[in-house]
């Protein structure tokens, strides 16, 4: 399998660990997974689009900024998300920047199957790794 995602049992919070073989293609898998664990993102149909673009002065803060601009827009937009693209992750002189887009649809609690709220995504066990051929991250999210 080249992209995918886990859940691990945390205390009060929820580890996620999901690869793939680019930066970019991970953190997707990180965004879907992070709206996993809000609902069943097969219950979003993705036709409305809302263009992202986040700020870190490292990559974790990256993650951070991404997960949490993407937490963010549920109350934001009044949209749940089932697909998200990352176009480009750039480094700059002093930081870096993610492009992107999430795409979903207005919020529909008869149609949208709701699972957990998440409070914040958190630097908790906050790993990444790139290989040549495969980046992994690790983070946990604040129920």
């Amino acid at each position: 399998m080249d992209r995918g995602f886990r859940f691990h049992d945390h205390t009060a919070d929820i580890t996620i660990e999901c690869w793939a073989p680019t930066l970019e293609t991970a953190f997707e898998e990180a965004a879907l997974a992070s709206f996993e664990v809000i609902l069943d993102s097969s219950t979003v149909t993705p036709t409305e689009s809302v263009e992202i673009e986040t700020h870190g002065y490292d990559l974790e803060e990256l993650l951070v900024e991404w997960i949490g601009h993407l937490i963010a827009l549920i109350d934001i937009t009044g949209c749940f998300y089932s697909k998200f693209q990352v176009d480009s992750i750039s480094k700059h002189t002093d930081e870096y920047v993610l492009k992107g887009r999430a795409l979903g649809e207005a919020i529909d609690f008869d149609k949208h199957d709701t699972r957990t709220e998440v409070k914040a995504m958190t630097y908790a066990d906050m790993k990444i790794d790139q290989q040549s051929d495969k980046t992994t991250l690790c983070f946990t999210l604040d129920l």
